[in-house]
């Protein structure tokens, strides 16, 4: 299979309806952590064939035996997209630990710097790939009060995509991202309610976002129609964020 697409955090709402939406043809990998129900419960519905990996993202080794699985049984991934992230929590930065920081880093963003590590010099060898990173809208403009490691790790993602972007632009890779605002899944389960209803009472449209309107930009920025845009992060906001 030439076309392989490997995705952290597949197991997340946005992961699932991501993969139920592909319609090409292609080798669907799907990282999950705890549980692989949602996943498995999808693959029933699906034409390509999902092969589901299991890793703690937190631990260097699990990751590093994913990576080493995914390439000596189904080869290099060329399209990437990475969703993994810790749930969202509202916590004042004076009663924040550095275990909370710690803990977030090694799961949004020390994963994915040894994914790429080691999937993107072979990509660069093949003249070919795409990579798509979820941030978030808190890496535009002012963020929200109380999300201090969120918000610090969303923009370590950005630098990174931005730094990656540069270095393999003349590789046949884009790498890029997308910054949704607040979208209604599972991921908030761990905030106040009235903060999601004041989001919504006070976006433009009357509404949080749903999964169903970020899945457009998902597809473009892994399409061929997205060859000419390279180290972008793409804000879907609905108009609430300028």
């Amino acid at each position: 299979m030439n076309n392989i697409i490997f995705i952290t955090g597949a197991s997340s709402d946005i992961g699932t309806e991501f993969i139920r939406s592909i319609k090409e043809e292609c080798l669907i990998i799907a990282h999950y952590n705890t549980s692989s129900h949602s996943l498995k419960e999808l693959s029933k519905e699906l034409k390509n064939t999902m092969i589901m990996v299991k890793a703690d993202l937190s631990s260097e080794e699990e990751v590093e035996a994913m990576l080493a699985y995914i390439e000596e049984k189904h080869g290099i991934p060329n399209k990437i997209v990475h969703l993994a992230a810790s749930k969202f929590e509202n916590i004042r930065f004076k009663n924040v630990e550095w275990a909370k920081f710690q803990k977030e880093i090694e799961i949004s963003l020390k994963s994915i710097v040894l994914i790429l590590n080691l999937f993107l010099p072979k990509l660069a060898n093949e003249k070919r790939g795409k990579v798509l990173i979820m941030l978030s809208s808190v890496t535009l403009n002012v963020p929200p009060k109380a999300l201090v490691s969120y918000t610090t790790v969303k923009y370590a993602l950005l630098g990174l995509m931005k730094s990656l972007a540069s270095e393999y632009s003349d590789k046949g890779i884009t790498i890029n991202a997308i910054s949704p605002s607040m979208v209604e899944t599972k991921f908030l389960s761990e905030i106040n309610e009235k903060f999601v209803e004041i989001a919504a009472a006070s976006h433009p449209l009357k509404r949080n976002a749903s999964i169903i309107d970020i899945i457009p930009a998902m597809h473009l920025l892994l399409s061929p129609e997205s060859d000419y845009i390279n180290g972008v992060n793409i804000p879907i906001t609905g108009g609430s964020i300028f």
